[in-house]
């Protein structure tokens, strides 16, 4: 399945050629890492050939990727347009902006290329929209953060659940604080402030 993701670049009449990729779970499979499952139309036009080839890459679909905060699945529209400048040389090397290929071996790959292509196109945080994420992950989250948006319920869930009936307070205003942990920090902020 990936050979038809190899280019020969030693082929005649390359330079002008457009190559057409229909990406589906298959690809992202085969890659594996972050991206899942996705639908993307790539074409890949080679601009130039010669002494060093020029590859436009245009991906244009959507992808599934696990979301940053509730890890159900979030799907992304993705477009990107990149270049690709490849030369032929002695052994395969990244140049940063130039990758050389093996002549001997004469063929480009485009499977990985395509992928990073992809991938660099997500935004940095992944996240369903504010309150679309996965309600179940959502409320294990808000029981386990120790803050005032989920902590405290928790706690009163669980004393509730164990039969137990103390109030559990939580502020700067309470005598004591939610956690026993935090009661050598409070000595030690209350004789500070003498």
């Amino acid at each position: 399945m990936m050979d038809t993701y190899k280019i020969d670049l030693l082929s005649s009449g390359l330079g002008g050629k457009t190559f057409e990729y229909e990406i589906g779970d298959a690809f992202f499979a085969k890659i594996g890492g972050l991206i899942q499952r996705g639908n993307i139309h790539t074409t890949v036009a080679c601009l130039s050939a010669g002494s060093v080839f020029k590859f436009q890459i245009h991906s244009v679909g959507t992808i599934i990727v696990p979301c940053d905060r509730c890890l159900a699945d979030l799907e992304l529209r993705i477009e990107t347009s990149d270049v690709l400048d490849v030369k032929l040389g002695d052994e395969y090397a990244d140049e940063g902006d130039c990758v050389v290929v093996p002549e001997a071996e004469g063929y480009l790959d485009l499977a990985q290329f395509i992928y990073e292509f992809i991938a660099l196109s997500m935004p940095m945080s992944c996240c369903h929209e504010p309150g679309k994420c996965d309600d179940a992950m959502m409320h294990e989250l808000s029981r386990h953060q120790p803050t005032r948006s989920g902590y405290e319920d928790a706690e009163r869930e669980d004393s509730a659940e164990n039969g137990d009936a103390q109030d559990v307070s939580v502020g700067e205003d309470s005598d004591e604080p939610v956690d026993s942990r935090w009661a050598a920090l409070k000595q030690l902020k209350e004789q500070l402030k003498k």
